[in-house]
């Protein structure tokens, strides 16, 4: 798969880690920095892998402000290392998290390979044994990073909001689908040209359309299927992968986010960020905002469109679904809570989602799909915490989740340094 660009080598921001980590100021309470986090959970386990991700974004970014105390001396320059970190970080979540989450799901042992050029890729020892995982394996990269964008959108609603140095990364996962898709090219000779050269997004086109004829995976996966350029079909999800990037583009929880980094970061010079909402009932009020989503799956394209409700205790979300495939149109929901508070040091959330399968052109939907899923944090001391989820699921897409149905889990480590 051909991997997003990087502005910054992971070599290069890791020799400024070591002094940094000496250099940093000890946390203060009107400065408070969020623990580090370490998971691990069933593949493809996209959001304890973003958590991951976004606390080494959190670390080297903290590292590199805590050179001669710049962050704290000089607030308006932390973009100029954030942006560039975030940038190098992605590709970790993007390839490992994402194409390589799906290939270990499917058994097809991943395998990375980052250039001098500042690309990277992710290949496999052995091709996709259906189109259905071809094309999540292509769709892979862009799926993790919207998890990892939709974790950090929750915890800027919370009471506390989160580690500034998150949004730059958040800013740009939440992009990165509608970019990929912006630069795929109308059907013809370009498209096949990108779709051999490894671009996600005419991968994902095409093996579409292999999986709805009945096409060979292994010729898909090397390059040599022969795709069918005046395929209505084809034409049907590419438009709808069009408009689900501008929908997941046209976020107003987003945009608020970016412009508090740099209202309360940048130029304010506080640690934390939060997400700017409509207060009910004065400042201690319920807040509300809204967000959108988009998503490529094996069978259609989704939109989400998500209600969130901030308190005092934790961060409540209600969202429907759009799935659009050739043959039809049909919906889902789910509801949840985030970061709900049960005590000292002790949090807990819940997920319940549904939605009806689509049908497609090679069978019939399979019909319903549900989810259920826990998740809780909970604080050992002052220094250490962990973390646990636990789920169950039918078989169906759902963003970062396995495809199988049964059971799935994470478990992860947390430390304030």
């Amino acid at each position: 798969m051909r991997a997003l660009k990087i502005l910054l080598p992971v070599a290069t921001t890791a020799l400024f880690l070591v002094p940094a980590l000496h250099a940093q100021s000890p946390a203060t309470p009107d400065r408070p920095w969020e623990p580090l986090f370490l998971g691990y959970g069933t593949a493809p386990e996209m959001d304890f892998a973003g958590r991951t991700v976004l606390s080494l974004q959190s670390l080297v970014s903290r590292s590199i402000g805590g050179i001669g105390h710049m962050e704290e001396r000089h607030p308006g320059l932390a973009p100029a290392w954030e942006f560039p970190v975030a940038a190098t970080v992605l590709l970790l979540q993007h390839e490992v998290g994402g194409h390589g989450g799906r290939a270990r799901e499917f058994g097809l042992s991943p395998s990375y390979a980052f250039h001098y050029d500042l690309s990277a890729a992710t290949g496999t020892a052995r091709p996709p044994r259906t189109n259905e995982e071809g094309s999540l394996l292509a769709a892979g990269g862009v799926e993790a990073d919207g998890v990892m964008s939709h974790r950090v959108m929750l915890d800027l609603l919370r009471p506390e909001g989160a580690d500034g140095a998150k949004v730059p990364l958040a800013l740009m996962s939440k992009l990165d689908l509608s970019l990929y898709v912006a630069s795929a090219k109308r059907p013809g000779q370009g498209l096949v040209d990108q779709y051999r050269q490894g671009n996600d997004v005419a991968y994902y086109l095409f093996s579409r359309q292999a999986e709805e004829r009945g096409a060979d995976p292994a010729a898909v996966w090397d390059g040599s299927y022969v795709p069918v350029l005046n395929d209505p079909a084809l034409d049907h999800t590419r438009r709808a992968a069009r408009e689900a990037a501008l929908w997941n583009v046209l976020d107003p929880s987003l945009v608020g986010a970016v412009v508090n980094y740099f209202r309360q970061h940048v130029l304010g010079g506080e640690v934390r960020v939060h997400a700017p909402v409509l207060r009910i009932h004065g400042e201690d009020g319920l807040g509300l905002s809204l967000g959108t989503r988009a998503a490529l799956g094996p069978q259609e394209v989704s939109r989400y469109l998500d209600l969130y409700v901030a308190s005092r205790q934790g961060v409540c979300t209600v969202y429907v679904r759009d799935l659009d495939s050739p043959v039809n149109r049909t919906y889902g929901g789910g509801l949840g809570v985030h970061g709900l508070r049960l005590g000292p040091g002790l949090e807990l959330g819940l997920a319940a989602d549904a939605w009806k399968e689509p049908d497609s052109l090679n069978g019939p939907h399979t019909g319903t799909g549900w989810n259920a899923s826990g998740e809780l944090d909970a604080g050992l001391g002052e220094r250490w915490g962990v973390a646990a989820k636990v789920g169950s699921k039918s078989r169906g897409f759902l963003p970062g989740l396995p495809l199988a149905d049964g059971v799935y889990f994470g478990f992860g480590v947390k430390a304030s340094l």
